[in-house]
């Protein structure tokens, strides 16, 4: 669309009049490129704004990274709110995605960390993956296999005062502040952690003997903590397919238990609270979540929004994208395994009444969702910028 002097629109407007603050401020809320180069087409003001310093690649409303083909570069963000599919070239995360977190991905090449954001493709290179104990070094991390998760103190989009922690091969976790450290620290656990999480701002674990609170700001001397005693086994063993996650929400530090398996394809839901401001609550079965909305998924940092904020997302409700299971099998020469199959479980699961409703209650993501890879990169929720 042009616009010019001359040239008024029906509502009788000139876009080219309008003031440059209010223009700019325009610009900082568009999160995706291709909307960012038709914004600066309208005209020529506007194309004088539409520069790289002004693209924030800040997102309105929560999106799904949709899975796609290993080492694809053009990656489909879904909007559940408007029903849409947003194509991003992604070059930089060709074959090398891992995670997400706080509106940043990770991506792996060799032991390199780098940090990408995926809207204005802005790159921050983390330590090489080793410490000063040779713990993490190249001979012994030849085996790396799978980086579950990691999360974020602060985003990097705000301030360059943060430290990231990382949760590797199911049962291993390290953290570095990229500021000040070259090195990362290695942080041993008396059981192997389920899930990770940042809770106001400081890291926390959740395993099988309880929750855990990490003391990192002398690395040579980190230290955990037990903050909340009691044994998790009985929720996570005896259901395969159980899945564990922690979740900030309204100030609450809360524990969610998805139950699954290859059979059922409703999974269930327990909630649990396991702190308040900071405190063990005197309550601990959440029930309901009010105008609360869970966001979870494998390879993301779980979060929450208050549903009112978006239209079309659902309160008192759990969005879940989740592999249940994968299959292995051996190629015909070698002698490693390679995925071959996962199940994965997905949709919205209502608190009142544990409904689930499969697709995110979408017709077109239904059928965008039936031509899925068998397997591939992994699928991440994009937190809201906030």
């Amino acid at each position: 669309m042009a616009c010019n002097r001359k040239r008024k629109t029906l509502m009788g407007a000139d876009w080219s009049d309008l003031p440059k603050e209010l223009v700019i401020s325009i610009a900082n809320r568009i999160a995706f490129m291709e909307d960012f180069a038709a914004f600066g087409a309208v005209c020529k003001p506007w194309r004088s704004v539409a520069t790289k310093e002004n693209f924030t690649g800040r997102l309105s409303h929560p999106f799904l990274m949709l899975p796609g083909e290993d080492g694809a570069a053009i990656r489909e963000f879904y909007s559940f709110t408007k029903d849409k599919v947003q194509k991003v070239n992604l070059p930089e995360a060709e074959g090398k995605l891992l995670c997400y977190c706080s509106g940043w991905l990770i991506t792996l090449e060799g032991l390199k960390f780098t940090l990408l954001q995926p809207f204005n493709r802005a790159q921050i290179k983390l330590p090489d993956f080793r410490d000063s104990d040779g713990r993490l070094s190249p001979t012994n991390m030849s085996h790396f296999h799978t980086l579950k998760k990691f999360v974020l103190s602060s985003s990097p989009s705000w301030t360059s005062d943060f430290a990231i922690m990382v949760l590797y091969d199911h049962e291993h976790l390290a953290f570095c502040k990229p500021r000040e450290h070259k090195y990362w620290t290695s942080m041993v656990l008396e059981e192997d952690p389920l899930d990770i999480t940042c809770y106001k701002g400081r890291f926390y674990a959740m395993c099988y003997n309880g929750v855990s609170v990490f003391d990192i700001e002398n690395p040579k001397q980190a230290k955990t903590r037990v903050v909340v005693q009691g044994s998790l086994r009985r929720h996570v063993h005896g259901s395969f397919g159980t899945k564990t996650y922690m979740v900030e929400s309204a100030g609450d530090l809360l524990v969610v238990f998805s139950y699954g398996d290859i059979y059922r394809q409703a999974p269930r839901f327990r909630v649990s609270k396991v702190l308040r401001d900071g405190k063990r609550p005197s309550k601990s079965e959440v029930k309901n979540l009010g105008n609360r909305t869970l966001f979870l998924g494998d390879n993301n940092s779980s979060f929450s929004v208050m549903a009112s904020d978006y239209s079309g997302c659902k309160p008192n409700c759990i969005y879940i994208f989740s592999c249940i299971y994968r299959q292995y099998t051996y190629p015909e020469r070698g002698d490693w395994l390679v995925r071959s199959k996962e199940n994965i479980n997905m949709g919205i699961f209502h608190m009142e009444d544990g409904r689930f409703e499969q697709h995110f209650g979408s017709p077109s993501f239904a059928l965008k969702e039936a031509k899925f890879p068998t397997f591939g990169t992994p699928c991440f929720w994009i937190q809201p910028s906030s």
